[in-house]
């Protein structure tokens, strides 16, 4: 009698360790459906993986929306080198003509000197154009009396009121002074050098 029930209890027993692997075999199998599921619905990408890429992007995006805005700002227009006017070292005046060397010209893009002539100074200018020609011209904006330059690009500005002007043509840009760019005087390459008639320096009088 007691062999028969340790075999009905070991019977019990084994159906009951049974029922309990499968409940676990199937919490398993759901647990890995579900992150199969999980995945497929990411992409197949873990949250942080996503969330990683997502940061990536916009950093991107804001670093190209920064370099626009900081090349054009905000006009459209990419940014361009600014070149200040320094001093000039060869201006000279020789056998009746006012001079500057080319070479120092085409190096330093816009140098300033003074011409003097008994109580008169006449400020001077000389620069490189867009197509590569040395200008001589009269280094004053007269309207806003302004003796300070610097090209921009393909345009002069007067440091003290802004206005512009095309730096090959004298053409008015935009600002209050645009009928009176540095006055660009008759010259000539001799020798290396850019000559203004120094007649034509010592009689020049503001237009204004």
């Amino acid at each position: 009698m007691s062999n028969k029930r340790r075999s009905q209890s070991g019977a019990m027993g084994g159906t009951g360790d049974g029922t309990q692997a499968g409940r676990l075999d199937e919490k398993r199998r759901r647990f890995a459906e579900a992150r199969v599921d999980s995945r497929a619905r990411s992409g197949g990408m873990r949250p942080t993986v996503l969330i990683t890429i997502g940061a990536i992007v916009l950093v991107v995006v804001f670093v190209a929306v920064f370099a626009f805005r900081s090349g054009d700002g905000g006009t459209g227009t990419a940014s361009v080198a600014t070149l200040q006017q320094v001093p000039a070292s060869t201006g000279s005046v020789e056998s009746g003509k006012v001079a500057i060397s080319v070479d120092e010209v085409k190096t330093k893009k816009i140098v300033a000197w003074d011409y003097k002539s008994g109580n008169k100074t006449t400020p001077l200018m000389a620069y490189v154009t867009p197509s590569g020609a040395v200008k001589i011209a009269v280094r004053e904006c007269e309207p806003c009396n302004g003796f300070s330059f610097h090209i921009e690009g393909n345009q002069i500005v007067c440091n003290t009121c802004g206005t512009r002007w095309d730096l090959e043509t004298s053409k008015g840009i935009s600002g209050g002074c645009q009928g009176y760019p540095p006055d660009v005087l008759p010259s000539s390459v001799v020798d290396g050098k850019i000559t203004v008639d120094e007649s034509k320096v010592s009689s020049w009088t503001p237009r204004v």
